[in-house]
């Protein structure tokens, strides 16, 4: 399995359509701090905006997907030149069409059209939005000639297909959405990776030929003894090649990578009541269990007992809920 089919394995997202909105005229929308492992995103169908992040201002417009790694805070406004914002203009009607809340504002001036969602990441979030930007702009229009424009086409395909459901409601249409906004986030990672639009985390060190390398291997088996000059050799790079390029693009040492992914694979098997936390250990690379457990508090903040106690709990709650 390639390196990132791993990870998105890892981050097991799954994804949402909340809102279709068509907005016009002088409007601003406000969306506050996501919780933790919440990325927000909007897909511009047509018409454009300006969004607003801390003191960053940025138009954007038909084609463009918006990112949000962290779930910062940010506000989508109108982008004509009127003198009036704040609230729009003209009766504003909502509903629920049983897949998406449509939502509708007149105005005089051209809408905006707009679909907005959520991608919900497991556990192992941190160490792929690790030292992302706040917000991340994906321009999907352009030509599909080349490896980027092929991502850009399938884009293109995704979230016309998204519309479509979203737009006509047909039965199975809240799972398809769901599907196809699951892929959407997996081809959105290969197009940042394609273009090298992230400078810095993981997804920095996968566009690197060589630092890819060693990110494959250790994604391949986080259980090997590894070592910076067996990776370093994994590269074909010196040992101080390899930690001074971790460092700079991905924000983390390599060892720290061997670890993070050793322990969320951890953390899945310890969801599987037939092994035992001394097996759990031995797969992950660990031949003492009281190393493997230093290592999994501190990632978890508990011990792989508590941590298999509490998911079992959980377990049982959503069980009993349904």
């Amino acid at each position: 399995m390639d390196s990132l089919s791993e990870l998105v394995r890892l981050l097991s997202p799954s994804g949402t359509v909340d809102l279709h909105c068509r907005v016009a005229g002088a409007w601003s929308a406000h969306n506050a701090q996501a919780p933790a492992g919440h990325m927000p995103y909007h897909v511009i169908l047509d018409g454009r905006a300006n969004v607003t992040i801390g003191k960053d201002v940025l138009p954007v417009s038909a084609g463009d997907v918006l990112l949000f790694p962290r779930g910062a805070a940010h506000t989508l406004a109108s982008a004509q030149r009127t003198r009036r914002s704040g609230p729009p203009r003209g009766t504003a009607s909502q509903r629920f069409n049983g897949v998406v809340t449509e939502i509708t504002v007149p105005g005089a001036d051209a809408p905006l059209d707009i679909l907005c969602g959520t991608f919900v990441l497991g556990g192992g979030a941190g160490i792929l939005l690790r030292a992302l930007p706040e917000m991340l702009c994906v321009p999907t229009a352009g030509p599909s000639s080349g490896e980027a424009g092929h991502d850009a086409g399938w884009l293109r395909g995704l979230i016309g297909m998204m519309h479509a459901e979203a737009e006509t409601p047909r039965p199975g249409g809240a799972a398809i959405i769901a599907d196809l906004s699951t892929a959407l986030f997996t081809v959105l990672l290969r197009t940042l990776i394609s273009r090298g639009t992230v400078t810095r985390g993981v997804l920095a060190l996968l566009a690197d030929t060589r630092m890819a390398k060693a990110v494959d291997a250790v994604v391949g088996a986080p259980e090997r003894p590894w070592t910076i000059e067996s990776l370093a050799q994994s590269a074909n790079v010196s040992r101080a090649t390899l930690a001074r390029r971790f460092t700079q693009l991905g924000g983390i040492t390599p060892l720290e990578l061997v670890t993070t992914l050793r322990m969320e694979r951890a953390a899945r098997l310890l969801q599987q009541d037939n092994l035992s936390a001394a097996a759990v250990a031995e797969r992950c690379g660990y031949a003492s269990q009281a190393a493997f457990g230093r290592a999994f508090s501190g990632q978890f903040g508990v011990g792989p007992g508590a941590y298999r106690r509490q998911q079992r709990s959980l377990r049982t709650t959503m069980r009993d809920a349904v």
